[in-house]
């Protein structure tokens, strides 16, 4: 098993720093201490390693990946999901209107008048 896990990795090219991917980490406090298991995509392979004990699985589809994952998450793990970054550095600006200054007397007064309220609308409190 571990020569086939050898192999898997090896194929991964780690040298450049796009071709794995990280997916998701796990983590949950055990007995043993705190167990991380971090699931990447490496190329066409995905795997998952960590624990308390340094282990790693394999995965051939990212179906296998997810089983693995929410069989973890049953286990009461904490799964934090790693979207791509954004490339902007804060949230995007809301659109601002620009209102013609001879709408804003308008839209000034509109404000200020109290609507009135129709007597069928009125409730009573008891």
């Amino acid at each position: 098993m571990q020569a086939s896990i050898d192999v898997c990795i090896s194929s991964c090219s780690f040298d450049t720093k796009y071709l794995m991917r990280k997916l998701a980490t796990l983590t949950k406090m055990t007995a043993k201490g705190l167990s991380t298991w971090t699931f990447a995509q490496c190329d066409s392979v995905y795997v998952a390693f960590g624990g308390t004990t340094n282990r790693c699985r394999v995965f051939t589809s990212h179906a296998q990946l997810q089983d693995c994952m929410l069989n973890y998450a049953s286990y009461g793990y904490e799964v934090v999901r790693h979207t791509a970054k954004r490339r902007w550095d804060g949230p995007t600006p809301k659109p601002v209107k620009r209102v013609p200054p001879s709408m804003q007397q308008e839209l000034a007064l509109l404000a200020a008048t109290p609507i009135p309220v129709q007597e069928e609308e009125l409730v009573a409190l008891y």
